[in-house]
C-alpha cells in the first residue's frame, strides 16, 4: 500500500540565544495564531521531548489539557468499548479535535536547535505521512 504524501506548512523563527525572551515571544505567537487562524497552538521544548513516544505524549497532553469556556470536565476520556488507545496515539488528538472548531494544529519547537536531528526528522515524517489524514498539522 503506497503512503500518501502531504505537505506541512512550515515557518522557521529564529528567536535568538536569549532563552529568557523566548517565553513571552512564544506566548504572543500562540495568542496571535490561536485567535487569527482558529488553531490549536502547542509549544514543545527539547527538554520535555527526548524521544518520539514522549514527544507524542507531551503533544497530546498539552493539546487536550486546554479547558474550553463551556467545558470544565476532563477532555480526554478513555472509551470503555473497543481496544484501549495508548497515550501517545494521535487518534486521541484526532478525537479531541473533532467537536472543536480548530482549522489547524500548530506545533512550535521552542528550541529547535537543541532537538535531536533524527527525532525532528522522524516527527516530521510521522506528521507528513501518517497523521495528516487525521490531524491538520502545521509547524513553526
Amino acid at each position: 500500500m503506497a503512503r500518501s504524501e502531504y505537505k506541512i506548512p512550515t515557518g522557521l523563527v529564529l528567536a535568538g540565544p536569549s532563552i529568557a525572551a523566548h517565553g513571552p515571544f512564544f506566548l504572543q505567537v500562540s495568542k496571535y495564531i490561536s485567535e487569527a487562524c482558529s488553531s490549536c497552538f502547542i509549544l514543545l521544548s527539547s527538554g520535555e521531548c527526548p524521544n518520539l513516544k514522549t514527544l507524542l505524549k507531551v503533544l497530546i497532553r498539552k493539546a487536550t489539557s486546554r479547558v474550553d469556556d463551556d467545558d470544565e470536565e476532563e477532555l480526554v476520556k478513555g472509551s470503555k468499548k473497543g481496544p484501549k488507545v495508548m497515550n501517545f496515539d494521535l487518534k486521541l488528538l484526532h478525537d479531541w479535535l473533532q467537536p472543536r472548531d480548530f482549522q489547524h494544529v500548530v506545533i512550535a519547537f521552542q528550541d529547535s536547535e537543541a532537538f535531536d536531528g533524527p527525532l525532528l526528522a522522524e516527527t516530521i515524517e510521522l506528521f507528513q505521512y501518517e497523521a495528516c489524514p487525521l490531524v491538520p498539522f502545521e509547524s513553526v
